[in-house]
């Protein structure tokens, strides 16, 4: 059986790095589009989804084989990207089109276009399949979207310069990481509305849950480190020093690792999250900053 993957995307050398989670090794490299960007998994794992900033375009991969079978042209700046919970969709936000872009998964053409708000940048679906949350980072908002429809239901108002966003495995809440506020903010799920928001750390990036939901991972992209965040107290309980200019941030399906992408070194740091320290560090392609596993 083999182990999950995770894939690095390579910003600067337009490839995706393929890492045995297991082993913590490099296995192979994917060819994709112009600049891509982040990636996602399909629910039953069998393909790979890469935006391309540039090429305004989403490559799709066969992660049995590792071949690219698609490519899908969307809106500029193509970004953060997630599956519907059946599979059947993919959504892309496109960051200069200010549109999320609705891909029909089977047929692999865009479904149409929705305008958001100013620079969407990453994307999650909701666990229940039913809401797509998306940062929009030039209007300083998430919004949300019906998945069903792509109606935009709510636009939650946070910080300056919100990027990446994790979601409660329950649905519960959705953390955003504001780049130049320096804050985290947690959304309740329910009323759409702020829960709280606590400055941490320095020029996030990405954000992920760790530990059954008990800790979050937050990359400090100005100060080379991962803030561990105490979900319960709601503070800073560790730093951990990883690569040059960390941007994603990734569990692993053993509980206990955690990959980051570091743009400056060209890099991937394998977190030890209990110990809160770096074990390894993977050299990737250039500039990666997505990340995902599956």
């Amino acid at each position: 059986m083999i182990s999950p993957r995770a894939y690095a995307v390579g910003g600067g050398s337009d490839n995706v790095t393929v890492i045995d989670s297991a082993s913590h090794t490099v296995v192979a490299t994917i060819p994709v589009g112009d600049e891509p960007m982040l990636c996602a998994t399909s629910p039953d794992g069998r393909l790979l989804v890469v935006t391309n900033r540039d090429g305004m375009s989403l490559t799709v991969a066969d992660t049995s084989t590792l071949d690219v079978v698609r490519t899908v042209d969307v809106q500029d700046g193509a970004s953060g990207c997630a599956f519907s919970k059946d599979g059947s969709k993919v959504f892309v936000a496109n960051e200069y089109s200010h549109t999320v872009s609705i891909v029909d998964a089977q047929l692999w053409r865009v479904l149409q276009h929705i305008p958001v708000a100013d620079g969407p940048c990453d994307l999650r679906l909701m666990p229940d399949g039913k809401h797509v949350v998306v940062t929009n980072e030039e209007s300083h908002s998430v919004s949300v979207l019906e998945a069903n429809t792509g109606v935009v239901r709510h636009v939650v108002p946070v910080q300056q310069g919100p990027l990446g966003l994790t979601v409660d495995p329950h649905g519960r809440f959705v953390l955003v990481a504001c780049f130049i506020s320096n804050h985290v903010h947690a959304i309740d799920a329910h009323s759409w509305g702020l829960a709280w928001t606590l400055p941490i750390g320095s020029s996030h990036v990405g954000i992920c849950l760790a530990q059954q939901g008990r800790v979050a991972l937050v990359t400090n992209a100005d100060q080379d480190s991962l803030s561990v965040l105490d979900i319960r107290r709601r503070r800073e309980v560790a730093r951990i020093r990883v690569g040059a200019n960390p941007a994603m941030v990734q569990e692993l399906p053993d509980g206990i690792h955690a990959y980051v992408t570091n743009r400056g070194a060209d890099s991937v740091s394998v977190v030890d999250v209990r110990a809160c320290r770096t074990v390894r560090t993977l050299s990737v392609g250039s500039s990666p900053l997505g990340l995902c596993v599956g």
